[in-house]
């Protein structure tokens, strides 16, 4: 039985709007998504923290912060939130996580699984199995050309 959920802020990022809507028409997407001079939006990133007695599970992981400046070019980080200051805000340690389930893995919803170290990279939840599906698995690391 659970006995917690809550959402997670991770982060803000702006997007363009075209590439976020794709063929619906922008006098239709920019009533409830108002984009700014460059076109672009402003999107939140949540993810879920599931806790029962024994498990910590958390949905998706958010952007983290491991892009390089040419990243930023096209996505543009803002906003005080983060995966580590939120789960510091309910005193929810990356060390406490069990698990983390991937919805999919675009980089706004896997990137804070991850953190950059000088020469590396590491799971940012060490004692959490990490969890998709297959057919993702293989969409992931088999992308098509686009």
């Amino acid at each position: 039985m659970f006995t917690n959920i809550q959402v997670i802020n991770t982060g803000n990022f702006k997007l363009d709007g075209g590439a976020m809507f794709g063929v619906v028409p922008k006098t239709i997407w920019s009533k409830t998504n108002p984009a700014d001079e460059n076109n672009m939006c402003s999107w939140a990133m949540r993810c879920l923290l599931i806790e029962s007695e024994k498990k910590k599970i958390l949905i998706d992981t958010g952007i983290g912060n491991k892009q390089n400046e040419k990243f930023f070019k096209y996505f543009y980080l803002h906003g005080d939130d983060s995966l580590l200051n939120s789960l510091e805000n309910i005193q929810v340690s990356p060390n406490q996580i069990t698990d983390v389930f991937f919805t999919h893995l675009h980089f706004d919803h896997c990137g804070g699984a991850v953190i950059k170290k000088p020469d590396s990279f590491e799971l940012l939840f060490k004692n959490a199995t990490h969890l998709t599906n297959k057919e993702l698995w293989n969409l992931a690391n088999n992308p098509n050309n686009r």
